[in-house]
């Protein structure tokens, strides 16, 4: 590896790092599911992790959103598109609701049942929070 690019690699990395200080918020790790306040039970409230996550292949997921309401916290790409993919495990009409942790205006999603529906989207390294927002249970994957 030339000296150029760890130079740049270490930038990416302090850069990543002051960003998640700023937003309170680790920008690379498995995603943080949690239930609606009203369910009152521990199913919803953990994510399972897709494995070791690392700057380089920032995979996330998949964090199961059982229930309307429930949501999880992904990270994002600094540099590049980072790509949501949302499948409806259900038989209804699902969707998902993105936002990011900076307020910006939420994007809809909308998954038939059976389906899996990715975007991709420049988010900054900003993290993004994924609401369900139907009554048919969803899987949600970042990378």
């Amino acid at each position: 590896m030339s000296k150029r690019s760890t130079r740049r690699k270490a930038a990416a990395v302090a850069l990543t790092v002051a960003l998640a200080g700023v937003m309170g918020a680790g920008l690379v790790g498995p995603a943080q599911a949690s239930a609606p306040d009203h369910a009152g039970s521990a199913a919803g409230q953990t994510a399972r992790p897709g494995g070791p996550v690392t700057l380089r292949a920032a995979v996330t997921g998949p964090a199961e959103l059982p229930t309307y309401g429930s949501n999880a916290d992904f990270p994002t790409w600094v540099f590049g598109g980072t790509q949501l993919c949302v499948k409806n495990r259900g038989t209804r009409y699902g969707e998902a609701r993105v936002q990011t942790r900076l307020g910006a205006s939420p994007e809809y999603i909308p998954v038939q049942a059976g389906t899996t529906r990715c975007v991709n989207r420049w988010w900054g390294g900003v993290p993004v929070n994924v609401r369900n927002n139907a009554y048919s249970p969803l899987s949600v994957t970042a990378r």
